[in-house]
């Protein structure tokens, strides 16, 4: 598959959001930051940044995040970041996910509180964020370094199925994990259209194929959305994966939904796909299995359910900040568009 091979089709990458858009939106959300946090000013923040780094001076770092405020040193060869968060990190659980996912996750370790924040110092990855590059790995003529990301990705769910470490659900707790998924698709078979029954009937039936035994429980990566894929614009290669704050330890599976980032892209009215990304599945899937070895039928319908499981869970309900429960989407709803991507493809 090469990018010539997609020249003369559709160029999605014209309605991804752009760099620009993404520095927009980065500014406003340290605005915000400080709003929020009235007790400290970004001055200081970026005084004790400095001094932890050895940096005379600091910058914000391209992607930000809604509830934290992170920044770098000016010079060219630092190799880290400080990150100001509303909330503390589980640094076990970040170990927990090296132990699982090597080099794809950084190293962090805190260093106590500014005011009211939590103050933490970790790697710096490499490149930019997926969000910020978008529109040029969507690209026709990117589509090899697309490839190159794809691949990356299947080699990091791999490392979870590979890396079973001491991972495992007390009865009790796989009890009532198996409970909760089963309310959740009890609560979107009542809510969701007709047309997404069957796929919910077919997650329900394949559900304790989740909770068997040797099926891998593993840290899922629980928000792997585009802002939170690092990758390397001149190659396509992933660079690291950041913000485990909300990892899970879950079956595996349940966070191959991110798959479906790095495959296209939102509009305001529908969800569009890139024109060769069935392609790329397949190369996706055949480098999983490269890596994990064979796998038993059981196991690979069990990774679907989880996928199919994870995608409904994430994109099923209405998770708009103004809504103080979520609450399955109807009929009408924008966001019903992804999920009928994602699940009814």
């Amino acid at each position: 598959m090469s990018a010539l091979a997609a020249s003369h089709l559709m160029d999605i990458s014209q309605y991804a959001v752009g760099a620009e858009d993404i520095d927009a939106l980065s500014a406003f959300q340290i605005a915000n930051f400080f709003r929020r946090h009235k007790s400290i000013a970004k001055d200081d923040c970026d005084r004790a940044a400095a001094k932890i780094i050895g940096s005379s001076t600091v910058s914000p770092t391209l992607v930000q995040g809604a509830a934290s405020y992170t920044v770098t040193a000016d010079a060219n060869r630092c190799s880290k970041v400080v990150q100001f968060r509303r909330s503390t990190l589980d640094l076990e659980l970040i170990s927990q996910a090296r132990q699982t996912y090597g080099g794809f996750v950084p190293n962090c370790k805190a260093h106590g509180m500014l005011a009211d924040v939590y103050v933490y110092e970790a790697d710096l990855v490499p490149g930019v964020a997926f969000s910020w590059a978008r529109r040029q790995l969507l690209a026709p003529a990117m589509e090899d370094r697309l490839l190159r990301t794809v691949r990356d990705l299947a080699r990091f769910f791999a490392s979870a199925w590979i890396n079973r470490c001491t991972l495992e659900l007390a009865p009790n707790t796989a009890g009532e994990l198996f409970a909760h998924y089963s309310q959740i698709l009890n609560q979107l078979s009542q809510k969701l259209p007709e047309r997404f029954h069957q796929k919910l009937t077919e997650v329900r039936q394949g559900l304790s194929l989740l909770f068997r035994p040797d099926y891998p429980i593993v840290l899922n990566h629980d928000d792997l959305l585009e802002m939170n894929i690092h990758v390397d614009e001149e190659t396509g290669r992933i660079t690291g994966i950041v913000d485990w704050a909300d990892a899970k330890i879950a079956p595996f599976g349940l966070s191959l939904g991110g798959l479906e980032t790095i495959l296209g892209v939102q509009t305001a009215s529908s969800w569009l796909f890139h024109p060769n990304h069935e392609q790329l599945r397949i190369e996706f899937w055949k480098t999983f299995y490269e890596f994990t070895g064979d796998l038993s039928d059981d196991d690979r319908q069990a990774i679907q359910v989880g996928r199919l499981l994870g995608l409904f869970r994430t994109h099923g309900f209405d998770r708009r900040p103004e809504k103080a429960n979520a609450a399955p989407l109807e009929e009408g709803d924008q966001e019903l568009v992804c999920l009928e991507a994602f699940c009814l493809q």
